[in-house]
């Protein structure tokens, strides 16, 4: 009987456990996006930036060119993560389907596919496979450009 109880109770243990790391994971990767979407909303230079090269990497400034580097790749970092914790388990299918469109929508911009082509070894082959078989996700998720167009 003790046994049995011992492991029903470690049963629940890793249930609950289970959830604080899926919950400790989303929290992080909000955090993290935070702090990166707080750059851009700080600086607009910065902003404006990094909406043309979205748009079309070969318009950047040549003395702009590594700041828009060094921007991407923390961005696809963290979307990186995202995606690993999502293999991993830790984050949920339903909360990984909307970073997915996010990600799919910029992954499929101009400037970005330029930019990767350059990059895309720096990646894991896991991340670049996944990309790589994104759909651009059409209008559903409208580009800044084209959401001030809209007004």
């Amino acid at each position: 009987m003790g046994v049995i109880a011992s492991l029903v109770f470690i049963g629940i243990q890793v249930r609950q456990n289970t959830r604080a790391v899926r919950a400790a994971t989303f929290d992080s990767l909000v955090t993290s996006n935070g702090a990166w979407i707080g750059a851009l909303v700080q600086d607009r230079v910065l902003a404006a930036g990094f909406e043309a090269a979205v748009e079309d990497w070969a318009a950047v400034p040549d003395a702009e060119r590594p700041r828009m580097n060094f921007l991407l790749t923390q961005l696809f970092r963290h979307w990186e993560n995202a995606h690993f914790q999502y293999r991993e388990g830790t984050l949920a299918a339903e909360l990984w389907s909307t970073w997915e469109t996010i990600i799919a929508s910029y992954f499929h911009q101009p400037g970005v596919r330029t930019w990767w082509e350059s990059r895309r070894i720096a990646y894991s082959a896991a991340f670049r496979a996944f990309l790589e078989a994104t759909g651009a996700p059409g209008d559903s998720l409208r580009t800044m450009r084209q959401l001030r167009a809209d007004d």
